[in-house]
């Protein structure tokens, strides 16, 4: 859902935070996984390779085999989930450092929500509201909960 005016300014205020002090020099392709996944990947494929060379020779009956092939198989599965699925970081030009206030600024009155929101799925995993504990017209925003995604200050 892209954003939408009302909604954007207390949505931005960890945005402008991390945009401010970003720093693009390191990071990653939006396909990699770091090194330790990596390297927790291959391990496992070669702790599937040994399972089945056991199987194979009989060490472990096929019951015993398929359940730890599986057990692999998800621990795999999870690491390649880790991979990069947002925007690169060009959706990032001229919005990091000193200047990303004024920079997110022009795009509010430029109304260029696409971009914004693009920003945020870059620089957020999810935003989650709590169940809501007073009653009113008032919103808390102490409910809101921001989990970020890996970046690079």
């Amino acid at each position: 859902m892209p954003l939408q005016r009302r909604h954007v300014a207390p949505a931005h205020r960890p945005a402008l935070y991390l945009l401010e002090r970003l720093d693009l020099t390191n990071a990653p392709t939006p396909s990699s996984l770091s090194e330790e996944d990596q390297a927790a990947i291959e391990a496992d494929r070669q702790e599937l390779a040994d399972l089945k060379d056991m199987w194979e020779s009989q060490e472990l009956k096929t019951r015993e085999y398929r359940e730890m092939r599986k057990t692999v198989e998800a621990r795999i599965a999870e690491a390649e989930r880790k991979m990069i699925v947002r925007p690169t970081t060009e959706v990032l030009d001229g919005l990091t450092g000193p200047k990303a206030r004024e920079s997110w600024k022009a795009l509010e009155e430029a109304e260029n929500y696409q971009r914004m929101n693009a920003v945020m799925r870059f620089l957020f995993a999810a935003v989650r509201i709590k169940e809501a504990t007073k009653k009113g017209r008032q919103f808390d925003y102490g409910r809101i909960d921001i989990e970020q995604n890996p970046i690079w200050l």
